[in-house]
């Protein structure tokens, strides 16, 4: 399950030119916000290139994580 992600090439009055991660709004669905705006207000939303911007989209774009048990020890268990 994938949300709506975009990155948006944002430049200021002074021409420094930064790259933030968008999402569409949790409750507007036709608005784009910055991510921030949609619960992710400790993320890491604004990147100086669009190299890290899209490293980061993982974090956005509703990728899952994986676990996977490396070892396990029982004691005392019957079968």
């Amino acid at each position: 399950m994938y949300k709506d992600v975009r990155i948006l090439k944002r430049t200021s009055r002074d021409g420094q030119e930064t790259f933030v991660i968008q999402q569409k709004d949790f409750l507007f669905r036709r608005w784009w916000v910055d991510a921030w705006v949609n619960f992710n207000w400790f993320c890491q939303y604004t990147f100086d290139s669009i190299e890290e911007a899209m490293k980061h989209l993982c974090y956005y774009d509703g990728t899952r994580g994986s676990e996977i048990v490396v070892f396990e020890e029982r004691h005392g268990s019957k079968k």
